[in-house]
């Protein structure tokens, strides 16, 4: 809803991106119902939907862009494994074959944006660790899928909530890496229960 009223603020177009690359997880119909229940709502997406699904092609040559460029590195480690944010891996590459995430090999430099909402961020590379462009089963992470898509659609303003600002820093780190545009950020503050706890999108 708050990236929909930007959107009519500003006058700009807002555009539904369907995020169905976790194939195993996608429901059918869902996608549908969902467009079906913003359109009730008065709330359409100003260009066609874009499905990530028919996107692989280019997460896959971002990925050869950055491993190319000395960026990214293949990843072996389970959660267990990795002792900290960083694993092993980066520092002892992984011999090719067999199955390997994907990681953007972040310096030390602190990551830093402005949001429009939440003031000047900075983040730590040491502390958030290193995102994943690809996973083990050779699907494109959301971090890697999202900032590729927002280059593609020339997407000028990312309006959503404030848990995700730790993303955003990966997705800042990401877009620099490539060379693409930045868009605006704005975390808007996420509605809790009573309790404090924040409160769940099925409810």
């Amino acid at each position: 809803m708050a990236s929909w009223l930007d959107a009519r603020a500003r006058r700009g177009s807002w555009l539904v991106r369907i995020e169905d690359l976790d194939t195993p997880r996608v429901v059918p119909g869902a996608a549908d119902a969902m467009l079906a229940t913003l359109a009730a709502f008065g709330m359409e997406s100003g260009e066609p939907v874009l499905y990530q699904s028919t996107r692989r092609q280019a997460y896959r040559e971002a990925l050869s862009a950055l491993a190319e460029a000395g960026l990214a590195y293949r990843c072996t480690c389970s959660r267990g494994e990795r002792a900290g944010p960083r694993c092993r891996c980066r520092d002892h590459p992984r011999p090719a074959g067999g199955e390997a995430a994907w990681r953007l090999k972040l310096d030390d430099t602190p990551i830093t944006f402005e949001d429009a909402i939440q003031g000047p961020q900075c983040y730590l590379p040491a502390q958030i660790g290193d995102p994943v462009l690809f996973r083990k089963d050779g699907i494109a992470a959301y971090q890697l899928a999202v900032v590729v898509d927002d280059a593609f659609q020339g997407i000028t303003d990312v309006v959503r909530g404030a848990d995700l600002l730790e993303s955003t820093a990966w997705q800042v780190a990401i877009g620099r890496a490539l060379g693409l545009a930045e868009p605006r950020w704005a975390h808007v503050p996420v509605l809790t229960e009573p309790g404090g706890a924040q409160l769940a999108k099925s409810r």
